[in-house]
């Protein structure tokens, strides 16, 4: 669906809800179509993904309540929560892989 949208459609705006409950790589699926020059507008309540981007939206009742541009601060934080997401994908590989997680480094 991401490469679709990415590849073929001429839409220069892609809407994208709760793109973590998707089952596919969520940074990829958004590089790829960042570098296709979409411009993206995603509703999500995941961090990573969050502060991500440049600016983001806070949506209350129907309306734009504000809009925060994403500072050094939280991109510094940013890399904390993406090491934590690594290590928790790790776990999760070695689950799928029938590995026991009696070690959670």
């Amino acid at each position: 669906m991401i490469a679709d949208t990415a590849f073929l459609s001429s839409s220069p705006v892609v809407l994208i809800d709760e793109i973590e409950n998707a089952g596919i790589d969520r940074k990829k699926a958004l590089s790829l179509l960042v570098r296709k020059e979409k411009i993206v507008l995603m509703a999500t309540n995941e961090p990573i993904l969050a502060l991500m981007v440049e600016r983001r939206l806070v949506i209350r009742n129907g309306g734009i309540l504000k809009v925060i541009s994403t500072t050094p601060k939280e991109k510094e934080n940013l890399e904390m929560l993406e090491a934590l997401d690594n290590r928790l994908l790790a776990l999760r590989t070695r689950l799928r892989s029938g590995e026991l997680i009696e070690d959670a480094g």
